[in-house]
């Protein structure tokens, strides 16, 4: 429990800051000094001073009427004293604070109250600046917010404060933010800018729903743009223009699509040949969250700045703007929910304060301790009745804010002026009848004056106390910036040689890559000639009634045939008849000019079979990116297929005479398959020439990424190289159509070699199929034709020639059809080594060279460097991308914002007057000027002294 000592004081104290609070104006010094001077002689009655005095937000208690008293004690003091106090009892209109330390005190006084309207226009205006740039978007900064219900004297109290015959008809200033900073200055001047933080993007059928209105798109259909935009809309030096200029800055914000300078008043188009009224019922969005801020400077002018934000309601007229409702709720949500934002809360008392949407939503975001509530339409306030509610209000026992309450009376007929001696009758004369007596007691809290004074101080003072970590969060985020920026290079200072030095270095480099391609390019080509030999025309060498079935191949026509498992039962040479389960041929074949058609590959479940397949599983696979063309070729002809295809072109009367359409057909059909491959071969090639060029290009203009010559010198390489493949593939073209068209060859030699080859492999392997028809124990050992040498080979045959004789095997059946075969793929094969040379011939001996003797020329033009207009062309090529010059701006925009901000803040710190001990002079002074939070009810139990125990 507190002492009776310090609680008498704590009285005195409180008594004292009510006189203070009763008075309109500050003493003069030679008061202050006598006073304080008389102070000094009696000293100190007690250890704590007035800075020690609660500061719990409340309203002001009723007044005593002891300020008619010089600072006598109280009845308690007296009690205590040994000795007689002579005091002198006279009026004195503006006494100042006693101290318990006279001397620092006095000193104070007299030092700090001539500084105290510089000091607060300095932090309102530093203030404003910042406000104004956008900084508050980064780094949270002290702001006053004024909300309310929609009809509840929000007009009307605004323009008290700017002090301006602001427009206050219905709905004038409802549509969008207004951010007001006004000062004190010589002369009067009002300039007007838009600060677009948003873009509206409606549907495309111009429908918006409620539903549209989220939590994550709290404005919709408005969306968040990247950076500010500020328009500056008009400088005014006469007062009469401001209301036209401000509704007309209102138009052009919401029409988000056209120019804010046709709006303009006296220059642009619209405003000068539109009724105003006119424009304001056809705009292109009803509501914008972007922002009109009025800089008002002016003679006698509070240092103030604060944002009015577009009344609350429930009830649009218009159905199809029930989603306004959510939206205009949604920004005041937003403002009030900002931290450091002090709230000023509207509600007339002309309807029951329960009915405040705004009040409540205060309390609902926890701002309550920071709001101050503003009774608005005193003079509307019905006499006769109960008043019982807004007194409670005043008195803070109901609606509590932590800031207290203000009353305030502007009827709408009245000009400033005459406002201005409405109120002081009302408030401080008393002689307006309807205003009850009951209030009197208010009076310290009555009326816009002392509001205007009570918001600029607290305003100041929550800026001077965040000042250092505004400062270093501005510096942080500019740091933050010019990292950014550092990593975008400005334009070099000699473009033109920028340009040429790169160019010529990716020229070189792809001349050496394309060098390096020709003479090392020799992989691309041997896979695509191993492609072609593996797809030459496979076919199947045993007859209907040979079991297995089994198709020639690279591999497996070397191989061994498979070997059948054992029958139990050894059949003779004439008893061997095929498996039940083999798939026959057709029973017809079509021949038509020359071509068989309908032709089925047999299959078969017989162990032989099996064991072909697992030949045929072992061969080896083709490289890349021929891969996936193994399996053409397979099952080109059977015997019997082959057999009737001679029979059917075979010329009545000429027996033993096969037909050349016979070689000619078979031979041109087997060529056909090559297009894929072809088609395959020069796309890789394209691919490996693209890559390497692409190599050099990303190491040649590695530090141009960011600028147009290096997108566009790709797009530029891709574009030529894709003509020079076309022109690449139309030659090919023409060669893959002589070589599918005619069966031609001079190389009779070369032919006559590859034929016997062919011959005497498909002749032994054709003995192998004979000999596993007739006796499959007597096969030896397997095989690999290909993989003999050519004394092995003919130890091969004589083996073979001692199998016939034991076997007795015959001249074989279809000794005419091997023969037609055999020439068949020897041809095939000149052909395939041919059709290989002469397509890397058009690569590695065409294109190549043509792309490195004409890369360079090409992209010079194509860039626009060669000619007349050369440095237009360097100038474009060294801008940026799309996204890094709009990255760019951006920075760039942020980059000025904080450069500003910082600017704004050292010249705050650096101003006359206002030394280093800004923060310390400023606290000290603004919890002075900020009495009005140590003003507490008599007897109040809510202080923070009681509450704490502390004595």
């Amino acid at each position: 429990m507190p002492s009776a000592a310090s609680t008498v004081h704590r009285s005195r104290t409180r008594g004292i800051k009510r006189e203070r609070e009763s008075l309109n104006s500050l003493p003069s010094d030679n008061e202050v000094t006598s006073e304080a001077n008389r102070a000094s002689s009696r000293g100190p009655s007690t250890n704590h001073s007035l800075g020690s005095a609660t500061d719990t937000p409340g309203m002001a208690p009723p007044l005593s009427y002891r300020h008619s008293r010089s600072d006598a004690p109280t009845a308690s003091e007296r009690a205590e004293d040994t000795e007689p106090l002579f005091r002198e009892v006279r009026v004195i209109p503006r006494m100042p604070v006693p101290s318990a330390c006279p001397q620092e005190e006095g000193s104070f006084f007299q030092e700090s109250f001539k500084d105290i309207a510089k000091r607060l226009k300095a932090f309102n205006d530093a203030l404003g600046e910042l406000q104004q740039l956008g900084v508050s978007h980064d780094v949270q900064l002290p702001e006053l917010v004024m909300v309310g219900d929609q009809s509840a004297g929000k007009s009307s109290l605004m323009s008290g404060l700017a002090q301006l015959d602001l427009p206050r008809s219905e709905g004038t200033c409802t549509r969008c933010p207004l951010h007001i900073r006004v000062s004190m200055s010589p002369e009067w001047s009002c300039r007007v800018w838009l600060r677009k933080d948003y873009t509206y993007c409606p549907p495309t059928d111009g429908n918006i729903l409620e539903s549209d209105v989220t939590a994550a798109d709290p404005f919709f259909p408005w969306k968040k743009q990247p950076t500010t935009g500020v328009v500056e809309f008009k400088t005014m030096r006469d007062n009469s223009e401001i209301e036209e200029v401000l509704r007309w800055a209102q138009i052009a914000i919401l029409n988000d699509n056209k120019n804010p300078a046709l709006y303009v008043p006296g220059s642009g188009s619209i405003a000068s040949n539109t009724p105003i009224s006119q424009e304001a019922d056809r705009t292109l969005a009803k509501f914008s969250p972007n922002i009109v801020a009025l800089e008002i400077k002016g003679p006698d002018l509070p240092n103030i700045s604060f944002y009015d934000m577009p009344g609350i309601f429930q009830n649009p007229a218009d159905a199809r703007d029930d989603y306004l409702v959510s939206v205009v709720t949604n920004l005041s949500k937003a403002y009030i929910q900002h931290p450091s934002a002090i709230i000023m809360c509207s509600m007339p008392m002309n309807s029951d304060a329960e009915n405040s949407s705004t009040f409540g939503l205060t309390r609902k975001l926890g701002a309550s301790d920071r709001t101050i509530g503003v009774l608005t339409k005193a003079d509307l306030l019905a006499p006769g009745e109960n008043h019982d509610q807004w007194l409670s209000i005043m008195k803070g026992e109901a609606h509590k804010t932590g800031l207290g309450y203000f009353i305030t009376s502007r009827p709408q007929s009245k000009s400033l002026e005459e406002l201005g001696r409405w109120e002081e009758a009302m408030f401080v004369e008393h002689s307006v009848e309807s205003w009850p007596s009951d209030f009197h007691q208010f009076n310290n809290r009555c009326g816009v004056e002392k509001l205007k004074t009570f918001l600029s101080e607290k305003l100041a003072d929550a800026f001077a106390s965040s000042l250092p970590t505004i400062k270093r969060k501005v510096a942080g985020h500019l740091q933050k910036v010019n990292k950014h920026l550092a990593a975008l290079p400005e334009l070099p200072d000699n473009i033109e040689l920028e340009v040429e030095s790169s160019l010529m270095q990716f020229s070189e480099s792809c001349r050496q890559g394309i060098d390096e391609l020709i003479r090392y390019g020799g992989v691309l080509p041997t896979a695509f000639r191993d492609c072609l030999l593996h797809i030459k025309p496979k076919f199947i060498l045993k007859d209907r009634s040979d079991v297995p079935l089994v198709e020639i191949s690279d591999d497996d026509s070397d191989a061994p045939p498979p070997t059948a498992s054992t029958p139990k039962r050894r059949l003779g040479v004439g008893q061997i008849t095929p498996s039940s389960k083999r798939v026959r041929l057709e029973n017809s074949v079509n021949i038509s000019n020359g071509h068989v058609a309908n032709i089925k590959r047999e299959d078969t479940t017989s162990p032989s079979s099996v064991a072909a397949a697992a030949v045929r599983a072992k061969k080896a696979k083709l490289l890349p990116p021929f891969a996936d063309f193994s399996s053409l070729g397979s099952g080109f002809r059977t015997l019997a297929q082959v057999s009737a295809e001679i029979t059917g072109k075979m010329q009545a009367g000429t027996p033993d005479v096969i037909p050349p359409d016979v070689y000619q057909g078979m031979a041109i059909e087997s060529l056909r398959v090559w297009e894929q491959p072809l088609q395959r071969y020069l796309s890789a090639t394209m691919i490996q020439l693209h890559g390497k060029l692409g190599e050099k290009l990303d190491s040649s203009l590695n530090g141009l990424r960011k600028r147009l010559i290096f997108r566009e010198t790709a797009e530029h390489l891709t574009c030529f190289l894709k003509e020079q493949l076309k022109q690449t593939e139309e030659l090919a073209a023409l060669v893959y159509k002589h070589e599918t068209q005619q069966l031609i060859t001079f190389q009779e030699e070369t032919f006559k070699l590859y034929r016997g080859y062919e011959e005497q492999e498909i002749e032994w392997f054709r003995h192998r199929m004979r000999c596993q028809a007739r006796c499959p124990e007597m096969l030896r050992r397997p095989v690999v034709w290909t993989k003999l040498n050519e004394e092995q080979r003919q130890q091969e045959l004589k083996e073979q020639e001692k199998e016939k004789e034991k076997l007795k095997l015959g001249p074989d059946a279809f000794a005419d059809e091997v023969k037609v075969i055999a020439y068949v793929r020897g041809y095939y094969r000149l052909a395939a080594h041919r059709f290989v040379d002469r397509m890397a011939q058009l690569t590695l001996c065409g294109m190549l060279p043509e792309v490195r003797k004409r890369l360079d020329f090409e992209l010079r033009t194509r860039l626009g460097i060669r000619g007349g207009n050369a440095s237009a062309a360097y100038q474009r090529l060294m801008e940026e991308d799309a996204a890094t010059a709009q990255k760019r701006e951006r920075l760039k925009a942020e980059q000025e914002k904080f450069v500003r901000a910082l600017e704004t803040i050292q010249a705050l710190e650096g101003n006359t007057g206002l030394d280093e001990s800004i923060y310390d002079t400023a606290s000290a002074s603004m919890s002075f000027l900020g009495r009005d939070r140590d003003v507490v009810m008599e007897d109040s139990q809510t202080t923070s002294e009681f509450a704490s125990g502390e004595a």
